[in-house]
């Protein structure tokens, strides 16, 4: 019984790090691409940041 409950928590552990680690890839794909200057994922017209728009800074 106590095999089995060990067996239990490790492959649940080891599931729960698989996932965590391609969580993290995902994000740091996505941080590497916005850092990188890349879209946010969306279509450029639709964004409020959109890829031809100038800064307020930059209009003034």
């Amino acid at each position: 019984m106590a095999l089995a409950a060990i067996s239990s928590v490790l492959s649940t552990g080891a599931v729960g790090l698989v996932v965590l680690g391609i969580i993290v890839l995902i994000v740091r794909s996505m941080w590497k691409k916005k850092k990188a200057g890349g879209s946010c994922g969306c279509s450029c017209s639709g964004c409020a940041h959109s890829c031809g728009m100038k800064s307020m800074d930059e209009t003034k």
